[in-house]
């Protein structure tokens, strides 16, 4: 079972979200779907159809929709009720929402949609467990969450590592974008430190994200009614290090206009195979 999160937790993990659009236009990564998953999509999927497939801290990112398109079953995460709810209407989907125990003493408010394979989870990510999600994922798609949990601390992002191994099949996938914007950065080097001995971390890309930088401010947000404390997605924290063995720092375009590297990266089990060969030399 995850760990337990007080209420003055939940209070801090909602803090994270509260750095939105300054102006009514939205930057263009929360309309597109990520271009490097795009290209990269045999790299998650191994080239497997029929998936279930986690989103962590999905916010309302359209690449839930794009990859249930692909013929996928997606699960997804969120704590505000705003971002998912901005998701099913950015997307044209209906959806029935039903509550669920997950916890002692916590609840999940669950959103299905109709007409496709989504559903997403509105709690706190320590709350979500092996048992909650119905079973192991075929694969993980992480969009930034890792910096966002770090920023709660070095404790916080090893827990949430475990939790999200313990989520994925000894064949899954699970692919990692990293932001390198802010003070919470995840280098490769931490990465691999985090996932252990037991598993691989392989590099597969890196792009460019421009934006300006009064796209974003930070403001008190109003308390939405069922609203669970978590960690935001979109607020891209992270620190100027090297990543890998190449040392890369923000570029400057003009007075307002900055560009950051999203680094990729696939991390598999070493020994994920190792279950199926024991079950075949017992019978």
């Amino acid at each position: 079972m995850a760990p337990k999160v007080s209420k003055k937790r939940g209070k801090t993990q909602a803090s994270a979200r509260q750095k939105s659009m300054k102006n009514t236009e939205e930057p263009e990564y929360l309309k597109k779907v990520d271009p490097i998953l795009m290209k990269n999509i045999k790299e998650l999927t191994g080239g497997r159809s029929n998936l279930r497939i986690f989103v962590p801290l999905c916010g309302k990112t359209p690449d839930m929709r794009w990859l249930a398109e692909q013929g996928h079953a997606i699960i997804g995460l969120e704590a505000s009720p705003r971002y998912i709810k901005a998701f099913f209407r950015d997307s044209e989907l209906e959806y029935t929402v039903n509550s669920r125990q997950i916890a002692d003493g916590k609840k999940a408010n669950v959103y299905e949609a109709k007409g496709k394979d989504i559903t997403l989870f509105q709690c706190d990510i320590f709350d979500f467990s092996l048992e909650v999600a119905g079973g192991q994922f075929d694969a993980i798609w992480d969009q930034s969450a890792m910096p966002v949990i770090n920023a709660m601390g070095a404790k916080r992002l090893k827990e949430y590592t475990s939790l999200m191994q313990s989520l994925l099949k000894p064949d899954g996938r699970h692919m990692v974008e990293i932001c390198k914007h802010g003070s919470n950065f995840v280098t490769a080097k931490m990465l691999k430190s985090l996932v252990g001995d037991k598993s691989d971390v392989r590099y597969i890309g890196t792009r460019m994200w421009k934006y300006e930088e009064d796209e974003f401010e930070e403001h008190e947000e109003e308390g939405e009614e069922g609203e669970h404390g978590d960690h935001g997605h979109g607020d891209h924290g992270h620190e100027d290090h090297g990543h890998g063995d190449h040392e890369h720092g923000d570029h400057e375009h003009g007075d307002d206009e900055e560009e950051v590297e999203m680094f990729y990266h696939i991390i598999t089990f070493k020994d994920k195979g190792a279950a199926a060969v024991t079950r075949k030399r017992k019978k």
